[in-house]
């Protein structure tokens, strides 16, 4: 009889061990006078400082100031409400599904700017953004923020920044990678203007902007698979697709086999529907706005657990996402396909690519 995944409230501090979070939870920060709180999801305890994903969710607030990293890449995709990000002289409103890329070296910033907004961020590498076992230091978030126990965010401080943020901010500057762009003229967001709709295929300065719902789709069985940032767009480090699936497609896709890769670990987070996630013969399904992690070396598989399921994975390196993009075809449409549009993938290419992308099934 297989065991549950065990559901925790915040990550266990140690690798090599799954764990489910339930919406809203993870070790939570706010930054004194911001109106968010940041929710530590995975950090780099968990993948051996391989990478981190950090959940947001705040209010209305000013933009939190230009700045850059000389080795952290950013990346902002909005679940809820609207977001803007600033990189170097481009700044869209993010609404649901959009997705931005801020490699290193970009001067960047972000503003909340609706009354309830959720965003999910991956950084690399994953040290950056709490105390780790291998950098024995109050990191970033730990050192400037402060804990948090409400319900969603902060809505109510009204302190001084001056007196409780700033003198935290210049220490920080000084001890971690966040180099602030003080001399930054302040601009508005400007229009989409349809140039956001593929990726871009390299990493440089600057980074992009994805429109939801747009770049390249592929269809694996009845699993539509749609990149926002390959191993291409990130140096080799890290990967962020989105995944729709149905129940009603059982058995022609990414549930009918049992994948390990030895290097690469995955955060998954349900967006919509359901998800059965089986690691090591253990499962848990997982719900809207759940998260689960799958370390590096563990046997697992996922499968949508209701009609319709959308989620998001990300995983240092290619993983499940790139396997789904290089056996399944091109596809269309965004949405789960109609029964006449799915068929099974092809076995053969599948176990093709074992050696190349660094998993096998069993």
């Amino acid at each position: 009889m297989s065991r549950s995944i065990p559901t925790l409230s915040a990550p266990p501090g140690k690798s090599s061990a799954p764990y489910k979070l339930p919406c809203f939870t993870g070790e939570l920060w706010t930054i004194p006078t911001s109106k968010s709180t940041m929710r530590l999801l995975v950090t780099g305890n968990e993948t051996n400082n391989a990478f981190a994903v950090i959940g947001t969710g705040g209010t209305f607030d000013s933009p939190i100031g230009f700045h850059y990293h000389r080795e952290a890449h950013d990346v902002f995709l909005c679940i809820k409400g609207s977001l803007n990000v600033w990189a170097n002289d481009v700044a869209r409103t993010l609404g649901p599904g959009d997705f931005a890329s801020v490699p290193p070296a970009t001067v960047h910033q972000y503003q909340i700017a609706s009354s309830h907004t959720e965003f999910v961020g991956l950084v690399i590498p994953g040290g950056w953004e709490a105390f780790t076992s291998l950098t024995p230091v109050l990191q970033f978030f730990r050192f400037v923020g402060e804990p948090f126990d409400g319900p969603l965010f902060p809505t109510h401080d009204e302190r001084s920044p001056y007196e409780v943020l700033i003198p935290k901010l210049i220490a920080a500057a000084e001890n971690f990678d966040m180099i602030p762009v003080r001399d930054k003229q302040s601009f508005g967001p400007q229009p989409w203007d349809g140039t956001e709709s593929t990726l871009p295929g390299v990493c440089e300065n600057g980074g992009y902007f994805l429109k939801a719902d747009s770049g390249p789709k592929f269809i694996a069985g009845g699993t539509i698979v749609r990149p926002l940032a390959t191993r291409k767009e990130s140096g080799g480090k890290f990967s962020v697709y989105c995944i729709d699936s149905s129940k009603l497609h059982h058995g022609k896709g990414l549930e009918g086999e049992m994948f390990t890769f030895e290097k690469t670990h995955h955060v998954i987070q349900v967006l919509e529907g359901l998800v059965r996630v089986v690691i090591d013969g253990d499962d848990a399904v997982v719900g809207s706005m759940e998260t689960i992690f799958v370390p590096a070396t563990k046997s697992w598989r996922c499968e949508a657990e209701s009609v319709y399921a959308k989620y998001y994975i990300f995983a240092n390196g290619g993983g499940i996402g790139e396997v789904l993009t290089t056996v399944g075809r091109s596809f269309e449409w965004s949405v789960v396909p109609e029964a006449a549009d799915v068929a099974t993938w092809d076995y053969k290419a599948l176990k093709d690519s074992e050696l190349e992308l660094g998993f096998v099934i069993a």
